[in-house]
């Protein structure tokens, strides 16, 4: 039996998934106890050595963070030729192992594919909402907090994997955040003020999965010697998406590409009647299947291959 999270029902486990999306999703955090069984196959230490020795990452993608602040990429990186022959900076083993002994956080970001049972949590997830889901990698070796309290501009699902990691979260939560300027200039006071007490301290131990909707502040602690997790980020098609899709269907009619008229009277009648225009363009056929074709489009599930098979 594939004991992998391939579907979202097994992610959720005990709980329910009627249970989760009636009083749960988009509403509040969650947190599902769980046993390590429940995620043997979705990730460990071993796997994690695994990536580490690849030869894919950059200061992008391996991240390290100590006492709140991201460590400068040269201070952890080599200089070293990838295979399109450009030179890169790379992280260097030693450097990076000194940094986690002196109590810095590792971040891997983006590795929903680099291995197969954190592929089979992020497309369960995705299915299920037609959703854009990436994976990050975090783990810390000592009880300090690696970043300050924030929040996040997509859902997010925790997946503790060893270890233990204590959290706060806060009862202050952003509106419908998105990955846009106007959420990223807060200052951390405003993000302190903003993120109001705590409403829940809680412990992740392995197997364990916590919820966070979008915009919901939280802080993080390892409380144990050694403490690995998964976050799952997951980014469902907006408002604005479909805006998006309708402006591009706008270009065909010539009414939108046409000047705005200079008097007021012509003027109020012309957005009168591109209003018009657009009511007819968002509620009809098109519109809908617009909206339908932005969530089957985020969750394409990815091409397998089993060779030898043919």
């Amino acid at each position: 039996m594939d004991a992998k999270l391939s579907d979202f029902a097994r992610l959720l486990a005990p709980l329910s998934e009627d249970e989760f999306l009636t009083g749960t999703y988009h509403r509040r955090p969650l947190h599902v106890p769980g046993t390590p069984d429940k995620i043997a196959a979705t990730f460990s230490w071993e796997a994690l050595n695994g990536l580490l020795a690849m030869d894919a990452w950059d200061p992008n993608t391996l991240q390290l963070v100590l006492d709140r602040q991201r460590v400068p990429a040269a201070a952890y990186s080599r200089t070293a030729v990838n295979r399109g022959k450009r030179q890169i900076m790379q992280p260097d083993s030693e450097k990076v192992l000194a940094l986690l002994r002196r109590g810095a956080s590792l971040v891997l970001n983006n590795v929903e594919t680099l291995h197969g049972g954190v592929l089979a949590a992020a497309e369960a997830i995705a299915l299920r909402f037609g959703a854009k889901v990436s994976a990050n990698v975090y783990c810390s070796w000592q009880a300090q907090p690696a970043f300050d309290s924030h929040y996040d501009r997509h859902d997010v699902y925790v997946l503790q994997i060893a270890g233990e990691k204590a959290w706060n979260i806060y009862e202050g939560r952003m509106d419908n955040p998105i990955e846009h300027p106007a959420f990223y200039g807060e200052s951390q006071a405003e993000c302190d003020r903003m993120k109001g007490r705590v409403g829940a301290k809680l412990t992740m131990r392995p197997g364990d999965l916590l919820y966070l909707p979008r915009g919901q502040f939280h802080d993080a602690l390892a409380s144990s010697e050694a403490s690995l997790h998964l976050t799952f980020g997951c980014s469902e098609p907006s408002g604005l998406d479909w805006l998006t899709r309708l402006w591009e269907r706008a270009l065909t009619d010539s009414a939108y590409r046409a000047d705005l008229p200079q008097g007021e009277a012509e003027l109020r009648a012309h957005l009168q009647d591109l209003v018009e225009r657009f009511r007819h363009m968002a509620l009809d056929d098109q519109g809908l299947a617009a909206a339908k074709d932005l969530r089957q489009s985020l969750a394409l599930k990815r091409s397998t291959f089993k060779l030898p098979e043919m």
